[in-house]
């Protein structure tokens, strides 16, 4: 966890210089890399006040609000981590800015329930357009 945060930081750093008016004349930014935004769905300590019915059922709206998403070519990649730590999922983001980055992520129905709140950071990433993520169809598995 430590490494993979380590890693989205120098790629966040790299966002950040290559912010200026003029980046692709003064710094030897790679060919191929292209702004994403990074988004981290992360716990909150919200209190178990809804039955495990309810909870399934924000879960299954959840998912199939990433779906839809991925489907939309919003989330470019998306999903959970494993350790039940802090942070429990992420997304990669192909918005043109950061505020439509955010608007979509915080539209996630479990981070409109407050059982998750969001970060999002600009990341100069490699170019994911043929990335796509793919579901099965439904009633095929």
């Amino acid at each position: 966890m430590k490494q993979l945060l380590a890693t989205l930081f120098v790629l966040c750093s790299m966002a950040c210089l290559g912010q200026n008016s003029s980046p692709a004349q003064t710094l030897d930014i790679p060919k191929g890399l292209k702004q994403y935004f990074v988004g981290f769905l992360v716990r909150t300590a919200k209190p178990d006040s809804v039955s495990q019915e309810e909870k399934q059922k924000l879960f299954q709206k959840h998912l199939a609000y990433i779906r839809s998403e991925v489907e939309a070519g919003k989330y470019r990649l998306a999903g959970p981590f494993q350790d039940n730590g802090t942070i429990a999922g992420i997304l990669i983001i192909d918005t043109p800015t950061i505020d439509e980055a955010k608007e979509i992520i915080n539209k996630d129905p479990l981070v409109l329930s407050g059982r998750l709140s969001t970060e999002v950071h600009s990341a100069m990433l490699a170019d994911m357009s043929c990335v796509q993520m793919q579901y099965a169809k439904d009633g095929v598995k």
